[in-house]
């Protein structure tokens, strides 16, 4: 599964009205501004990523995305406004993955959910290191620990439904400590990068949750 989520046609930002304007100009325009969104976003995307968002200035995503610092404005209120938007869409794109996930068992299912997860990891560093930035700051982004708290109570609470079909006796504990067994290697991968036994710690997830004898999978 390759889900780059950050990748945008590249298109020409111009001002429009909406007076007298036919429907199929309307959705035209839609369209260009829901690309601009995108590239804006995308870029601020990379650039948080590669330096952090205290480095970053509006100015820098404007170029880095190729359009004016004026436009940015028409769409986003500041970069505090666009970051937020940045994180809304990974976690609902996160949610539609989640749904593409899911197995005829709930051992598959879980056992998609590692597999995604490691890929993810391998795939995608930037992501994750934007989601770290967030993390670590989080005093910082009061909105990310709002979200960060439903979304994970969420998460929690379907792997605990997963693991609860599986026989697990403390479904819920196990549930936690898949979450934060999750944030952890994808720091210590960050940090460590290569080095890092990624494909042994997903061949040991796999087995230690997926390979139950009530899961349907052959062990």
């Amino acid at each position: 599964m390759n889900l780059d989520l950050w990748q945008y046609p590249t298109i020409i930002d111009r001002p429009f009205s909406h007076k007298n304007m036919s429907p199929r100009n309307s959705a035209k325009n839609r369209e260009i501004r829901e690309k601009s969104m995108k590239k804006i976003m995308g870029a601020a995307f990379t650039l948080v990523a590669k330096q952090g968002y205290e480095a970053t200035s509006i100015s820098q995503i404007a170029a880095q995305a190729g359009v004016s610092k004026g436009l940015m404005y028409n769409y986003f209120e500041g970069k505090g406004d666009l970051l937020e938007k940045l994180v809304t869409t990974a976690l609902d794109e996160g949610d539609k993955i989640l749904q593409g996930l899911m197995g005829d068992a709930p051992g598959q299912t879980l056992q998609n959910i590692f597999e995604w997860f490691f890929k993810e990891l391998r795939d995608r560093p930037g992501y994750w290191r934007l989601m770290a930035e967030f993390t670590f700051r989080i005093d910082k982004f009061p909105f990310v620990h709002d979200m960060a708290t439903e979304k994970m109570k969420s998460y929690v609470d379907f792997i605990k439904g997963l693991l609860e079909q599986l026989g697990f006796p403390n479904p819920a504990d196990e549930a936690r400590v898949i979450t934060a067994l999750f944030d952890g290697i994808a720091i210590q991968h960050m940090v460590i990068k290569d080095d890092y036994p990624l494909r042994e710690m997903e061949r040991f997830l796999i087995g230690k949750y997926c390979n139950k004898k009530n899961s349907n999978i052959a062990t």
